[in-house]
Formats: structure tokens, C-alpha cells, sequence
């Protein structure tokens, strides 16, 4: 077997690193097969390899954010020799990336700032502007308004200005929209969508368009258009891979939630035994548990198991992490208690909803509590229909 030089190898790597920036699936999934192919006839060379490695990680959270691919445990990455800046700077950004995924977020904003130092030895736009879209989406996910449009707006001002990174653009778009919308600036928000929207219309990217429509759902939402939103989600869910992809169940969760919130209840029951027919390797721990939340909150007459029922899965959402589910069910849960007259359930479930009503977040230091309160605006309290779809 012919030895091929870690030159040649370290070369189509950074073909691979520039479709994987791009978003570019379908090249970044042909190069994934020929460079594990490559490795095995590759000199011994562990910079290179560790390359790879970092490489593969952000490949895979591409996959998850662009096509709905379940990302497994990932493997904590080798620190690696301080001889090479981009090796450097990308072992902590995927270390953030990841960290922000599992909802570590004090953890990720820490590596972030780590990342961000040794961005500053790396001579390339597009990098930067890369790592501002994906410092400005944690920011967004935070409620930290004024920040994430900072350097988002950084990373718009690069990506037009270079051909060929057409869908991280429409990303950004979607992350400015995502905050205008927080701050209340819905037509601004909804002009973002529609540039977005227009961008993975052209590159006639239908799971884009897809995961857009989800996102533009959350806005009508937002807005009290509950037939524009569900329109948007029926557009959302009407492309096959879409369908087969984990995004699926926040759109049907999205679209259950709307229904119901408009009193359509045959129809909400009948997505929801759609949702039920899937296996249960396919399906989602979070919206598994919004949705039978949803389930018991307007289909269990008793009113104790409704209540016990809704805190049970209320614990689940906790022992996910998932912050803002807890609120903004809680929240739900709790108007929907009063209207039925049950005044004590009703206040346990604001209760649940007002201690969940800011981020919360396990520090690791008391350094890193006093950056993020230092960077702290007020937000409205009990917002909902979050899970977007895009990003990092």
C-alpha cells in the first residue's frame, strides 16, 4: 500500500474545513468518505490527525443543524501542542460548540472567550465572521438581545461580501431575526426571515426552507397569528427529508401547541398519534415530554392526574435541562389551570414558571457569573415557542 504524505492529507483537509463552512452538505459528505479512506495511508503524523478529529466533530454538528442528524456522544478532543493556531482556536470553539449543545452554556461562553483569543492569530474573514454567528447564537439562546445583534451583525457585514457562503448568511439572517423578535421588533424580525427565506429559495435548498419555515412559525406565534404560523408549519413539514430528520418533532410539537391554542383539538390529536406511531429510537426525550405535557394539559379530564401528570413531565424537562421548556409550560400550565377555576394548581405551576423565568445556569466560577450578570439586560418573562432550527 502506496504512503501518502500528511502534506496531502493536511491539504484536503482544508478543502474539507472550507465545505464544511459553507454549509455545503453534500461535498462535505463525499470528502468525510475519501479522508477516512486517505487516513489509513497517511505517514504518521499526529497534528494531522488531530485536525481530523476536530474536523469530524464540526462536520457532525453540521450535519445536525442542517439536516436534523442525530449527533451522538461525542469523545472529549485531545488538547492539542501549542505549534498550531487554527488546530488550537478550533479545539476550543468545537469544545464550546459542544458545550453549548449539551446546554453547558456557563461552560461555553468560557471556552468561547478562550476561542476567541486565538482567533485573533488567524488571518482569515471567514473565520471570524463564523465565530461571531456562533458566539452571537448562544447570546441569542441567552435573551441577551444587544450582544448577539453586535456580532451578528459583524458576521452579515463579512458573509455579503463573499461568494458562495449564501447559507451561513441566511443563517445570520435568522439569528437577527430571532433577537429583533425578542425585543419586540416583529416586523424587522419577519423582513430577516423573508431575506432568508428568499436566499434558500435560490440556492433551492428545501430542507433549509423547511427549518425557516419552522423558524418564521415561531415568530406568527409570537404575534398572535396563529393561521399564519400554522401555514407555516405545514409548509415546514411538507418536505420528506424534513420529515425524517429529528427537526420533526419540534414542528409538530410547534404546530400540536398552535392548534390547541385556538381550540382545535381533533386536529391536535390527530397529529399527536402521528407523532406517537413513531419508534421510539426515533424520537425526541424533550418534545416527547412538551407533548404528552400538552397531551394530559387538554385531553385528562381528572384535574389531580392532569396536574401530576403535567409536573411529572415538567421533572423531565428539568433532568434535560431544557430551562425554557420548563418555563414556557409552566407558564402555559398555569393559565390554563385558572381558566378551569383550579386557583392552587394554577399557582404551583407560576410558581415553577417564575423561578424558571431567567437562564439557568451552573457556574464555574464566580469570575464567570459576574462576566455574564455583568452583560445582563431584562427580558419579558415567560416567553414561548422557542427551538429554533439554524445555526453554529
Amino acid at each position: 500500500m502506496a504512503i501518502i504524505s500528511a502534506e496531502q492529507v493536511g491539504n484536503r483537509l482544508n478543502d474539507w474545513r472550507i465545505a464544511i463552512r459553507k454549509h455545503d452538505v453534500h461535498s462535505a459528505k463525499a470528502m468525510y468518505t475519501e479522508l477516512k479512506e486517505l487516513l489509513q495511508k497517511m505517514e504518521e503524523n499526529q497534528e494531522v490527525l488531530t485536525y481530523y478529529s476536530l474536523l469530524e466533530g464540526k462536520y457532525k454538528l453540521m450535519l445536525y443543524e442542517r439536516r436534523g442528524t442525530k449527533l451522538k456522544e461525542q469523545p472529549e478532543p485531545d488538547c492539542p501542542s501549542k505549534t498550531n493556531d487554527l488546530i488550537e482556536y478550533y479545539f476550543y470553539l468545537y469544545k464550546a460548540l459542544y458545550a453549548s449543545y449539551k446546554r453547558d452554556y456557563a461552560s461555553a461562553i468560557g471556552l468561547f472567550k478562550i476561542a476567541e483569543k486565538k482567533l485573533q492569530h488567524i488571518p482569515d474573514e471567514i473565520e471570524v465572521a463564523e465565530f461571531h454567528t456562533k458566539i452571537a447564537n448562544l447570546y441569542m439562546l441567552l435573551r441577551q438581545s444587544l450582544i448577539s445583534l453586535h456580532y451578528i451583525q459583524n458576521a452579515i457585514d463579512i458573509f455579503k461580501s463573499h461568494e458562495g457562503y449564501e447559507r451561513r448568511l441566511a443563517v445570520a439572517f435568522v439569528i437577527a431575526a430571532a433577537n429583533y423578535m425578542d425585543i419586540g421588533d416583529f416586523i424587522r424580525a419577519e423582513d430577516y426571515y423573508k431575506k432568508a427565506l428568499h436566499i434558500a429559495d435560490s440556492l433551492n435548498d428545501h430542507f433549509l426552507t423547511s427549518q425557516l419555515y419552522h423558524n418564521i412559525s415561531i415568530l406568527y406565534a409570537e404575534a398572535g397569528e396563529s393561521k399564519k404560523c400554522i401555514d407555516a408549519l405545514e409548509k415546514a413539514l411538507s418536505d420528506e427529508d424534513y420529515l425524517s430528520s429529528c427537526y420533526f418533532h419540534h414542528s409538530m410539537y410547534m404546530l400540536m401547541k398552535e392548534l390547541l391554542s385556538i381550540d382545535e383539538r381533533t386536529q391536535a390529536l390527530y397529529y399527536f398519534e402521528l407523532v406517537n406511531q413513531k419508534h421510539e429510537s426515533e424520537k425526541c426525550p424533550i418534545y416527547t415530554a412538551k407533548m404528552n405535557l400538552l397531551y394530559h394539559l387538554y385531553f385528562t379530564e381528572d384535574m389531580a392526574q392532569k396536574a401530576q401528570a403535567c409536573f411529572d413531565e415538567i421533572s423531565i424537562l428539568k433532568k434535560l435541562k431544557d430551562a425554557e421548556g420548563v418555563c414556557e409550560l409552566s407558564a402555559l400550565a398555569a393559565k390554563h389551570f385558572e381558566e378551569l377555576g383550579a386557583i392552587h394548581q394554577a399557582y404551583l405551576f407560576l410558581k415553577e414558571a417564575d423561578r424558571m423565568k431567567h437562564p439557568i445556569i451552573d457556574w464555574g466560577n464566580s469570575n464567570e457569573k459576574n462576566e455574564f450578570i455583568d452583560h445582563h439586560f431584562d427580558h419579558r418573562c415567560f416567553r414561548t415557542n422557542r427551538g429554533f432550527q439554524y445555526i453554529k
